[in-house]
């Protein structure tokens, strides 16, 4: 996914005020069939990464999400 795609998909959603979670099972759910294996969005970064392709280089801007090790909601 792409950064654009990313901020589209965010602006189409309808709740602007919407937490962001990390999901990393999507088949842990409760009882009423909602996710339970979430992780809260801590921060978001930037780097750039240059990248040797033998006789010339490429650079390649990276966006860094980091989630929280604890599980949202305990």
């Amino acid at each position: 996914m792409t950064v654009q795609e990313l901020y589209d998909w965010c602006k189409a959603c309808k709740h602007k005020d919407a937490e962001v979670y990390l999901c990393k099972d999507w088949e842990e759910i409760d009882e009423d069939g909602c996710l339970t294996d979430l992780y809260e969005l801590e921060d978001i970064t930037e780097q750039s990464v240059i990248v040797d392709d033998g006789l010339d280089f490429t650079d390649i801007d990276e966006v860094i999400l980091c989630f929280s090790n604890n599980r949202a909601g305990t």
